[in-house]
């Protein structure tokens, strides 16, 4: 009789052992199969390596799943005849969703050209395209139908193959064939190259002509509005410590923001003023990538830190 007792609690407790194993192996399953990694997608020329989080985890093209998350994303190109710049950004890579990036890099960063694509759920079963620049305030064309400029949200898309053109003085114009999905928002950031053909200016004697407009011939000559240079601020004394030092820019000044964000909505990054390359202003407060300035006077505004040199 205890021989028997014996047997029956050692097949209880192997049957409890496999119904555990069982259900971890199951939860396992179902766990992969809800969505925990994305697909990220790169794809550059010349060929980079990849490396996430300062993980490398391959060289373009490449395709892998990839757990969801935000990431710092890095591609440093092994070409060694000309020598490209590498390229470094924020990727965000959802559940169950496709992150692509398209990179064409070249011997500097302001030289360089990134897409960056992936998609975001949201309510109901209508299309959008949110699209981000650097520089922003570029002219946001889709289908060939100018929006706006960036920062831009378009809403109510149809679902299906679009095209995309961002342009803006003096870059390469960007065009991108896009796919809108139902019930998802595309985010679509976009670096600018510079493009290294002079933006032409209108002089004082340039003739402007149109159709039907008759021609209309510029002859005075517009009396220069005072403004502040980087050399006028070179020349004054330093603003109390901690300031920061405006650095060049492709456009040759910074946008002042209302908030530290470029966000698309809730116009939290209306520009309220600009600032230009080498003035120095006082840092009333920071967050990441951000500088909270006093600007003319008595005014405040955010700043992105990649255009400035922070001195404490």
């Amino acid at each position: 009789m205890i021989g028997g007792s014996m047997r029956r609690k050692v097949i209880f407790l192997l049957v409890v052992l496999l119904l555990i194993g069982a259900f971890i192996g199951l939860t396992r399953f179902l766990g992969g199969r809800t969505g925990t990694n994305g697909e990220l997608r790169v794809d550059s020329q010349p060929t980079a390596s990849v490396f996430l989080d300062n993980k490398h985890i391959g060289r373009s093209p490449y395709k892998d799943k990839v757990p969801a998350g935000e990431y710092t994303i890095k591609l440093t190109p092994e070409s060694t005849v000309d020598s490209p710049a590498s390229w470094q950004g924020r990727v965000i890579i959802g559940s169950n969703l496709l992150t692509y990036i398209n990179a064409t890099l070249s011997d500097s960063e302001l030289t360089s050209a990134v897409d960056v694509l992936w998609l975001e759920k949201i309510s109901g079963r209508s299309s959008e395209i949110s699209v981000t620049t650097n520089p922003d305030g570029a002219t946001l064309l889709v289908d060939n139908e100018t929006k706006g400029v960036t920062p831009l949200s378009v809403s109510d898309v149809p679902a299906g193959d679009h095209t995309l053109t961002v342009t803006s003085p003096g870059f390469a114009p960007r065009t991108l064939k896009i796919k809108t999905t139902a019930g998802y928002r595309l985010i679509v950031t976009v670096k600018l190259a510079l493009s290294g053909e002079p933006i032409p200016t209108p002089t004082p004697e340039e003739e402007i002509s149109g159709t039907p407009t008759p021609t209309i011939r510029v002859t005075g000559t517009p009396k220069p509005t005072p403004t502040k240079t980087a050399t006028d601020s070179a020349t004054m004394p330093d603003p109390k410590k901690p300031f920061v030092t405006i650095k060049d820019t492709p456009v040759g000044f910074l946008r002042i923001r209302k908030e530290p964000s470029t966000s698309l909505t809730q116009n939290s990054s209306e520009e309220v003023g600009r600032v230009n390359p080498g003035e120095k202003y006082h840092i009333e407060d920071e967050q990441t990538g951000w500088y909270q300035i006093l600007y003319s006077g008595s005014n405040e505004g955010w700043i992105s830190g990649q255009y400035a040199t922070k001195t404490e």
